[in-house]
């Protein structure tokens, strides 16, 4: 066998490697985007192996280029598939962005057409335009793959989760290997080396993709994300909570649940939820058409078989951003006690039959029963046990009895129909069925409304037809339904509605009795840099005083949601374009009296209107959001601006030394300026840079910064990451790109064994080879909280010690030659 037919052999398996872990991962959910694309990228690269499987073997140029046609649909579009992917996976917020999905596949069409109708077997090519498709080609391939390694590899690198840094692990490690394998054999040594190799880099793309299923079975990769509240939920109920994944499998399971089904938590984690049930119901609870629902009166299985009767209450998680399905969460209510007590009435009912209604007997039952029971004749009570005065909150049933049913509630109960009117309809429901099982709402003697869930029992006593009513307090259940509601469509954070909310409000307002109808966006200005430089309790802070100022300034009617991040939109119902002019107005007056720490409130605003039916309410909403990013231009950096100057202060408030340290080194880095002649602006520019150059401790823990003793080695890395720091806040601002790279480099060494990013000689900016002059000898001769001032002498010896290891010897020897020579003949003279 050739090596031709070795190769073409080798792509017919990858066809099937591929096609089999693409439609294995789309399978565990065919309705997420995410694993819609991962098919997508699958199948790419089994049409491109699928091709050259047959242009490994063509015996002629017309067959050859036939082939290479065809797998050009693979080789094209894999590189844009694989960033739009890791931009899916990473969440990353450029793609809700038209014109940035636009972009991502732009290259790989231009480059598919040019491979169909500029190339191939009788066509002419001119050089101009070979030497634009290959170079386009390499760049394209390349940048897009070095990008989606990246942007893995900082995924991975920023999170606290252990689970993500291990597939971001694998994924980068496997991504990596053949795209070096792909620059090796087909750009670097051919070029250099003159080596030639066949094209395989769909055969080196199998390790990317075997890596990634890697990741699917071993950490379930593209499931459900563990940071969803379910610890939340759990710990404020008694009910048995269980999550699942989209596939119907269960991944969290609370203790109470584990405990009532005698479970250990490995025999039930990652099994399908029928396991634990007498019927299947999986299909029920992942493809019902309603998010959320009911299952009453069914049975769970304990480990040893016994039943569990149960009322579940589930709900499907949604992820907003993709519209996929994540999971459902289930809470469970035990009702096996109401089981109980119903065979118990049967048996005392049978008992009564039997003795000739003994009432002594059935005293004793009812008298010391721990469960809330009436006795009804019609609607009228005519005794209650004492567990039934203390959950209606009376000093004793003499209180009760006599009353009908509806006196001891509201008027109305909460579907509406009057009290009065639904305890005859119940009544009657009794009768005929001999049993019914019912909410209601009672009211305490105090007025507290609580709810109940009545199990009503037409019974024989003495002879007389009369009602057993055995009562549960279900307040907690229903609060818990209250808060998964709540969640549902409402922002933790600011206690707004969130996305969902607004989309299903949108659809609904978008009618013609509702216009003109107006959107307005509102994007918080600076909160990146805040959360960069004083943490993310602060960002929160900021964005929940944004809300609720939002909130103060619009109408009881408006609709107020935050879409995620900094963004939030309001919605106006019948509001023309002056009414919101009026309404951001006053938005923005109560702004200005609002502070987060030193931090002014700043909110870019944009809004569009609707005036007639015919117009599209998503162009509308995009118009209000092109509006708002463009008033976000000029208004934003004005905002950033003013916080580094909030950020300085706030840095020198917390250490006074700081705030002298910075005017002495702007100083020394002013005269080290003048001695080397740099220009006016440059000197300038120095002053500024040794100003602002440790800008980047304002996120450094004040302890830390004024600790009097020796740094431990976790204190000694947090200060080291001020330059890093100072760099992410200062490049925020347009004009302070060059000065945000000065900082970054101010404690670089001369022999490249300074942090952060061990730069030697003069990769090392001039600027900031003069600051770490400046800024060591002024650390050097001055009070820190750490140890007193060294004599002058020490410090230059010290200096001198370090001059090539440490400083730029030719700016050091002008310092000390020029700069301290003058310093100390001005101490002279003034002496």
């Amino acid at each position: 066998m050739g090596t031709e037919s070795l190769f073409s052999v080798v792509s017919l398996v990858s066809v099937a490697i591929y096609a089999y872990i693409g439609i294995y991962t789309f399978t565990q959910n065919p309705k997420s985007l995410v694993h819609k694309v991962f098919l997508l990228l699958c199948t790419s690269y089994a049409i491109w192996s699928f091709a050259y499987s047959f242009a490994y073997i063509a015996h002629d140029k017309i067959s050859f280029s036939f082939w290479n046609k065809i797998s050009a649909i693979g080789w094209c579009s894999f590189s844009a598939l694989t960033l739009y992917l890791v931009l899916l996976i990473t969440e990353k917020p450029i793609l809700k962005y038209r014109l940035a999905k636009v972009l991502i596949f732009l290259p790989a069409g231009i480059f598919f057409y040019m491979a169909i109708f500029l190339f191939g077997e009788g066509i002419e090519t001119s050089k101009i335009t070979n030497d634009i498709f290959y170079i386009g080609n390499f760049l394209y391939n390349f940048l897009f793959l070095l990008i989606s390694i990246l942007t893995l590899l900082f995924w991975g690198l920023r999170t606290s989760n252990v689970r993500i840094k291990k597939q971001s692990l694998i994924l980068v490690t496997c991504s990596g290997i053949p795209f070096i394998l792909n620059l090796l054999t087909q750009d670097i040594l051919p070029l250099f080396l003159r080596i030639q190799f066949p094209l395989a880099g769909q055969l080196y793309s199998i390790i990317m993709i075997l890596g990634t299923y890697r990741v699917i079975t071993k950490y379930k990769f593209l499931r459900l994300p563990e940071r969803y509240i379910f610890e939340e939920v759990v710990k404020e109920i008694m009910d048995m909570v269980i999550l699942l994944d989209a596939k119907g499998m269960i991944i969290k399971i609370s203790q109470h649940t584990l405990s009532l089904l005698e479970f250990k938590e490995d025999e039930l984690i990652n099994q399908d939820v029928d396991i634990i049930f007498e019927e299947k119901r999986r299909r029920i609870l992942i493809d019902s058409s309603k998010d959320s629902s009911k299952l009453n009166d069914i049975n769970l299985l304990k480990k040893s078989g016994e039943r569990i009767p149960v009322n579940i209450s589930y709900k499907q998680i949604i992820d907003d951003k993709l519209h996929d399905l994540l999971g459902v969460i289930l809470v469970i209510q035990d009702i096996s006690l109401l089981y109980d007590l119903r065979r118990k009435n049967k048996e005392l009912h049978a008992y009564v039959q039997q003795v000739g209604a003994s009432e002594y007997t059935f005293r004793k039952l009812f008298e010391g029963s721990s469960d809330s029971i009436l006795i009804m004749e019609g609607n009228k009570i005519i005794d209650c046990n004492p567990a039934t005065t203390r959950l209606l909150g009376t000093d004793s049933k003499e209180i009760l009895i006599g009353k009908n049913l509806w006196e001891l509630s509201p008027e109305y109960q909460p579907d509406g129909i009057l009290s009065e009117e639904k305890a005859y309809a119940m009544n009657k429901q009794a009768k005929t069925k001999g049993e019914v099982k019912f909410e209601w709402w009672h009211k305490k003697e105090n007025g507290i409304e609580f709810p109940v869930e009545i199990m009503l029992t037409s019974i024989l006593l003495n002879g007389k037809q009369v009602f057993h009513g055995l009562l549960r307090d279900v307040t907690e259940h229903k609060q818990l339904e209250n808060r998964l509601e709540y969640l549902s469509y409402n922002d933790v954070l600011t206690g707004l509605y969130n996305r969902r909310f607004f989309e299903e409000e949108l659809k609904r307002l978008d009618v013609p009795r509702n216009l003109p109808l107006t959107i307005v966006m509102a994007d918080v200005n600076g909160l990146k840099l805040i959360n960069d430089s004083f943490g993310h309790i602060m960002g929160d802070e900021l964005l929940q005083k944004v809300s609720s100022t939002i909130a103060k300034g619009c109408r009881s009617g408006d609709i107020i949601a935050r879409l995620g991040g900094d963004e939030f939109v309001i919605l106006l119902p019948k509001t023309g374009v002056k009414e919101t002019e009026q309404l951001v107005k006053g938005i923005k007056a109560y702004s200005k009296k609002e502070q987060v720490g030193s931090i002014e409130l700043s909110v870019s605003f944009g809004w569009e209107t609707k005036h007639n039916p015919e117009e599209n309410i998503l162009e509308v909403f995009k118009k209000a959001e092109d509006r708002m990013y463009k008033k976000k231009l000029f208004e934003s950096p004005s905002m950033r601006g003013k916080t580094i100057k909030a950020i300085i202060s706030t840095l020198h408030e917390k250490n006074k030394r700081e705030e002298q340290h910075s005017y002495r080194v702007s100083e020394l880095c002013k005269d080290i300026g003048k001695a080397l002649c740099l220009s006016e602006g440059d000197i300038e520019e120095l002053k500024t840079v040794g100003l602002l150059h440790d800008i980047g401790k304002i996120a450094i823990e004040e302890a830390t910064l004024n600790k009097p003793g020796k740094l431990t080695e976790l204190e000694w890395e947090e200060i080291k990451r001020h330059p890093e720091i100072g760099y992410r806040i200062l490049s925020t601002v347009n004009d302070m790109s060059e000065i945000a790279e000065y900082v970054l480099c101010h404690h670089e060494k001369w022999n490249g064994m300074g942090y952060p990013k061990g730069l030697m000689g003069e990769e090392i900016p001039l600027q900031a080879r003069i600051i770490a002059i400046a800024d060591a000898y002024d650390v050097m001769t001055s009070q820190r909280s750490y140890r007193s001032a060294l004599p002058e002498m020490i410090a230059l010896e010290e200096l001198q010690n370090n001059a090539g290891i440490q400083f730029d010897p030719k700016i050091l020897n002008v310092f000390i030659e020029t700069v301290l020579n003058k310093l100390s003949r001005n101490d002279s003279q003034a002496g």
